[in-house]
């Protein structure tokens, strides 16, 4: 019986999806091309290396190239990597990541020339860019990497680690712009990855990341309410934590979807794993899953947590959500930058293409056997 080119399509989606992310485990024996970063690379790397957000004027930010660093490491993808390593270094970090902390913010500048808009950094993005040069240097067996990753995360403890009264080391969003008198603490939780910190603990200042991952949790385990946690928080001098926008306070923000992205995707080993994602999915599983209007990477970020704590009803949901939203390789039309991350980082884990080990290290279907 002859089925056409669009149905056969559909039904296989359907049938792959279900079978990755609700039935058995993928086989070590498929195919282990990853169209979606493939497609990714087409869409939003340029030839030299640098990732472009359309969708934003064209822009280009350090988290941008610190997630494609990733994704090329995941895809072992070396050739990639290297254009997108050599990119960040020359055009935002002044050539040398060992010396100066990336500038978050580059593109098209009021006088029509482009560079750099802002040249303070983001420390979410110095982290996975840090993280994601150690992982290389070992799944590579290059020195280079090591180096590089090593100066960033000094770099990253002088400039964007401190210490808040009451509680001890934080990261702040970005060395300037997020204290108040000394006296309130502007912090972001996504942008504190339990896995990347784990490893800064073994890699970096021990005395420092030990501290900074048992405060990232006791902030996340706060500022959540019927687990739902804020975009931003304000840390004041008293020990006292908030929302900066309560408006906010039903759905998932833009930014802390990650917290949730994240947590899901921590290994078994993890010690604060469980009470972790009791707390992220409290009351109801409802109220964290993005409101409807929000795009479907907001939505798909969500995934791993109900994989992990054994939603399928849930699961089954995304599947379907998954299904309709492919469009040319990628989810949505258009394709935006950002749903684009947060589906690759989700979809790649459930597909078991990578994950995250005891110690905050990267295991990929590429370099596992190395």
């Amino acid at each position: 019986m002859h089925v056409s080119p669009a149905i056969s399509k559909t039904m296989l989606q359907r049938f792959l999806l279900t079978t990755l992310l609700l039935l058995a485990p993928i086989s070590q024996a498929m195919a282990s091309a990853w169209p979606q970063w493939e497609a990714y690379k087409h869409r939003f790397i340029q030839p030299d290396g640098r990732v472009v957000e359309y969708s934003q004027q064209a822009r280009t930010t350090s988290e941008a190239q610190a997630y494609a660093l990733f994704h090329a490491l995941v895809a072992n993808d070396r050739k990639s990597f290297d254009k997108i390593l050599s990119w960040t270094e020359n055009n935002l970090a002044d050539g040398d990541l060992t010396r100066q902390l990336p500038a978050w913010l580059w593109g098209k500048r009021p006088t029509g020339d482009w560079g750099i808009i802002d040249d303070n950094a983001a420390s979410d993005a110095d982290m996975w860019l840090a993280w994601v040069l150690l992982e290389a240097s070992e799944k590579w067996h290059a020195k280079h990497y090591r180096k590089l990753g090593k100066g960033l995360l000094k770099l990253i403890e002088r400039h964007e680690v401190t210490q808040l009264p009451g509680l001890g080391y934080m990261v702040l969003p970005g060395p300037d712009g997020f204290v108040t008198d000394n006296k309130r603490w502007k912090l972001n939780l996504s942008y504190l990855p339990l896995q990347v910190i784990r490893k800064f603990s073994h890699t970096g200042d021990s005395t420092i990341w030990t501290e900074v991952l048992r405060n990232s949790i006791t902030l996340i385990d706060r500022a959540s309410v019927n687990g739902i946690v804020p975009d931003w928080v304000i840390y004041q001098a008293d020990g006292r934590l908030q929302a900066s926008n309560s408006s906010a306070a039903n759905h998932i923000g833009y930014d802390a979807i990650r917290v949730y992205l994240w947590a899901g995707m921590l290994p078994p080993s993890e010690p604060t794993r469980t009470s972790l994602l009791q707390q992220l999915t409290r009351d109801c599983v409802e109220r964290i899953t993005p409101s409807a209007s929000e795009s479907p990477g907001m939505k798909i970020a969500i995934a791993p947590l109900m994989k992990t704590t054994g939603n399928t009803r849930c699961l089954g949901q995304l599947v379907n959500l998954v299904d309709r939203s492919w469009h040319q390789g990628l989810l949505g039309d258009p394709a935006r930058y950002y749903d684009q991350n947060l589906s690759m980082f989700a979809l790649a884990w459930l597909e078991k293409r990578y994950a995250f080990t005891a110690d905050g290290g990267l295991l990929t279907r590429h370099h596992e056997t190395d």
